[in-house]
Formats: C-alpha cells, sequence, structure tokens
C-alpha cells in the first residue's frame, strides 16, 4: 500500500512536471527536524490540526507568504486591503507583537511560515530526511515511468 508521504512525492513529481517547474521548495518539512531552530510552539503548530489550515498572509513581510493560520494571521482580516508596510518593517512589528505576545504565555501570534505540505513535516534528524525524500522521489518516477 502507498504511503501518504509517496503519494505527496508523486503528486510533487507530476505537478512540477505538468506546470513546467524544474524544481519545488521543500522548507517546511524541515521545520520539525531537530537541527531547526523553530522553538517548540511552531513545532506544535506543525504537529496539531492547525498544519492543516495554512493561508496567505501580507502581515508577515508586506507581501503575500503562506503561514499556518492564528491569531496573527487572522488580523489580516482587520487590515483588508490597507496599505501593509515594506519589509523589514512589517516582519519586525510582527515580530515584537509575537515577542509582546510570548512573554505572557500566547503563541498565536508568530509567524510560524508553513507551504501548503505543512502537514509532512516530520520530526526527524534532517539526513534522515533527505533520505527518505529521495527514496520516495525515485519510487514515485518509477511508477510514473512505469
Amino acid at each position: 500500500m502507498e504511503t501518504a508521504d509517496a503519494r505527496s512525492a508523486r503528486a510533487l513529481i507530476f505537478n512540477s512536471h505538468i506546470l513546467g517547474a524544474g524544481a519545488a521548495q521543500l522548507g517546511t518539512v524541515f521545520i520539525s527536524c531537530p537541527e531547526s531552530a523553530a522553538d517548540a510552539a511552531y513545532r506544535q503548530a506543525l504537529a496539531g490540526p492547525g498544519a492543516w489550515h495554512t493561508c496567505l498572509t501580507r502581515l508577515i513581510s508586506g507581501r503575500p507568504a503562506r503561514a499556518v493560520a492564528n491569531r496573527f494571521t487572522a488580523l489580516q482580516e482587520i487590515v483588508g486591503d490597507l496599505a501593509i508596510p515594506d519589509y523589514p518593517i512589517a516582519y519586525d512589528a510582527g515580530k515584537a507583537l509575537h515577542a509582546a505576545a510570548k512573554a505572557r504565555g500566547d503563541h498565536g501570534f508568530a509567524a510560524h511560515w508553513a507551504g501548503q505540505g505543512a502537514p509532512l513535516s516530520r520530526a526527524m534528524p534532517a539526513a534522515d530526511l533527505i533520505a527518505v525524500l529521495a527514496r520516495k522521489i525515485a519510487e514515485a518516477r518509477h511508477c510514473q515511468a512505469g
């Protein structure tokens, strides 16, 4: 039986090929690795049901970015179409808001950057993750060719 990871790798290759992409960005999958500097709240956000609910927001950097939906990203509804300051102003303001909230034990204002594959993040050493990804991509290519 094919695993969800194998199906995801196959979809990544298929969609990349169909769309003409020569590469794919896989940053989020590495956040749960022990080598990552992500804090416990970020790791929990990726391990929980919130990882299935990413959204685009301009609040993090002034430009559209995908993040795990939380209280910070919900502020986008209040801001609406108002101009967001360019980076690094928006980013620094968000970091200050997060620091103030975190000091009170509230982790809902963090910029938890996350791609659409956020639920696939795994807590394993990065070298092991790379080996798994390479194997899954090879399996997907083999299935696609056959």
